[in-house]
């Protein structure tokens, strides 16, 4: 994981004859970022603040609008020469113009040029680490801003890499007070009011809301809802904020791939070792853990056969230790361009972090660790990633991975000690298909199904997942109601729904078995109970054939 740092402590090293710095920003807060770095650099430096990028293709001076926005500034005294190309000539510039400059540079976007990987890349890594040494005597300074930066190797150990990180939760509610003062100064010179119904705790949950968003973002956000919530001269800020905070970021991580899940209402069937392990748990994120300096649990890795309820627990896990749930499928975050695909991810981690304490669930996270059919190493680099925010993040963020074949997993990525704990989540025991299938009838309005029914179909259902159950429950539930039942489910609806569905556990029993090898590696989610259930006078066919 990279260095974060605050804007204040770039001056520092600048200052400190370190002339080049590369700081990656994420691209809603460039431009916050660069009216932070003026003001920076005018106050400590002396020293005025330009910026290039290929987009722009000449060099800008930054500047402060009227209203304190940004303002891009020609500078007639920069002219590219017609016959060199402005991606290499702009560090010549940097490196010619007036000894006696102060001057900070910036130079964005220009990640793809400086990683070794474009036709220019070591004409420019060579100019970059010449201006490493040029500027060092002089007052002329350099930054490379941008997005998921790279540096050439001959330039790691020269210029610091550093990270802006997502706000605070401190930051976040300074942020929305400054905003509120503004608009209501700003509405206040229009004759409009602006009602702030929101006590400090209301404040506080709203900033939790916005975690994980840039301060552009929240910026665009309160502008939005501010225009919505005007009704003639006045405009009213409530706790309906919360609500629309917790939908726009929703969509914000949608667009990055990563689902802001529900926790789920339906609480998952038997499990009992697995579900004592987690409630022991739920207190470690609070005050009091961390006043006794109490490690934060890491998280774990849950895996078994399809259907036996791996996602069920991942959502239900939010609830009991009662935090917010990020799930992520790494296999759909696997982008076509050179970085992109370490970049989704490496901006997911981030967002993770920054909302922490929270749960991040990697679905089926073999289909993107494998490495199967991966030519390019995307695989191996998205892992090592992974490993590393799970060996050093301090956060408070509970890793949750679910695999269906445990085989195709990274042997480093399931060793010992990696997770706090391996939990292999089997076929449901008897007692537990009980449970489950009464669980599932309950839901559909089956309450007063006869025990003895579910106990005889529950018995004969040994290679049933627990989404077999829920089918077969489901199946029964339909059956009655065409027949004019609704909600009565009889045994032999129950016997009809468990003919017409074949486990998969018989259909790919080879797999299942493999699993079931390794599972000795593991920690059982369940306590293997041999429960006979109570005889019966019923007489129950329930063969597969």
């Amino acid at each position: 994981m990279r260095a974060s740092i605050d804007i204040s402590e770039i001056s520092d090293y600048l200052k400190s004859q370190i002339p080049v710095v590369a700081l990656d920003v994420l691209a809603p807060e460039q431009s916050n970022v660069l009216l932070r770095l003026r003001d920076e650099f005018l106050s400590k430096l002396k020293s005025e603040t330009y910026i290039w990028n290929i987009g722009y293709g000449t060099l800008k001076k930054v500047a402060i609008a009227e209203d304190n926005g940004l303002v891009l500034q020609e500078c007639p005294e920069f002219k590219n020469p017609p016959n060199i190309e402005p991606l290499l000539y702009i560090f010549d510039y940097i490196q010619k113009c007036d000894k006696n400059k102060k001057a900070v540079f910036i130079i964005s976007d220009i990640a793809p040029f400086i990683d070794g990987g474009s036709r220019h890349s070591v004409e420019i890594a060579s100019k970059v680490k010449n201006l490493c040494f040029d500027l060092k005597p002089t007052d002329k300074r350099l930054i490379i801003l941008g997005q998921n930066i790279k540096l050439d190797e001959s330039l790691v150990r020269l210029i610091p890499y550093c990270e802006m990180q997502l706000p605070t939760i401190e930051k976040v509610v300074n942020h929305f007070n400054e905003y509120i003062s503004f608009i209501t100064e700003s509405a206040a010179c229009k004759d409009i009011k602006l009602l702030l119904k929101l006590n400090s705790d209301d404040i506080e949950e709203l900033g939790r809301a916005l975690l994980g968003l840039t301060l552009e973002e929240i910026g665009d956000f309160m502008r939005l809802n501010c225009r919505k919530k005007r009704n003639g001269n006045t405009i009213t800020v409530d706790r309906d904020l919360i609500n629309a905070a917790v939908q726009y970021k929703t969509r914000i991580l949608a667009q990055m791939q990563i689902e802001l899940a529900e926790p789920s209402d339906i609480d998952f069937g038997g499990l009992d070792i697995l579900r004592e392990w987690l409630h022991k748990r739920r207190r470690l994120f609070n005050q009091e853990a961390r006043n006794y300096n109490l490690p934060k649990p890491k998280g774990m890795l849950l895996a078994g056969p399809p259907g036996t309820g791996k996602s069920l627990v991942a959502k239900t896990t939010a609830k009991i230790l009662n935090l917010p749930l990020l799930q992520l499928d790494l296999a759909s975050m696997l982008g076509s361009l050179v970085g992109e695909s370490e970049a989704n991810v490496k901006r997911a981690l981030k967002t993770a972090e920054a909302i922490a304490p929270c749960i991040l669930w990697l679905d089926e996270v073999e289909k993107a660790l494998s490495g199967s059919g991966d030519t390019s190493g995307v695989s191996q680099r998205i892992l090592g990633m992974i490993l590393t925010f799970m060996s050093e993040s301090k956060e408070g963020v509970f890793i949750i991975a679910t695999a269906n074949n445990v085989a195709e997993l990274p042997s480093e990525f399931k060793r010992k000690g990696r997770f706090d704990e391996i939990f292999y989540v089997a076929l449901p025991t008897e007692q537990e298909r009980v449970e489950i299938l009464t669980k599932h009838l309950v839901r559909f309005g089956c309450s007063d199904v006869e025990q003895e029914y579910i106990e005889a179909v529950a018995a004969d259902a040994d290679k049933f997942s627990g989404a077999e159950l829920e089918n077969l429950a489901s199946e029964a539930s339909l059956i009655a109601f065409d027949e004019g039942r609704p909600q009565k489910v009889t045994l032999a609806d129950l016997q009809k729904a468990r003919k017409s569905i074949v486990p998969l556990a018989i259909q790919d029993s080879t797999k299942i078995e493999h699993m079931e090898k390794w599972a000795a590696t593991a920690r059982p989610a369940s306590t293997i109970k041999h429960v006979q259930p109570e005889k019966t006078s019923y007489k129950v066919n329930m063969d597969f054939n």
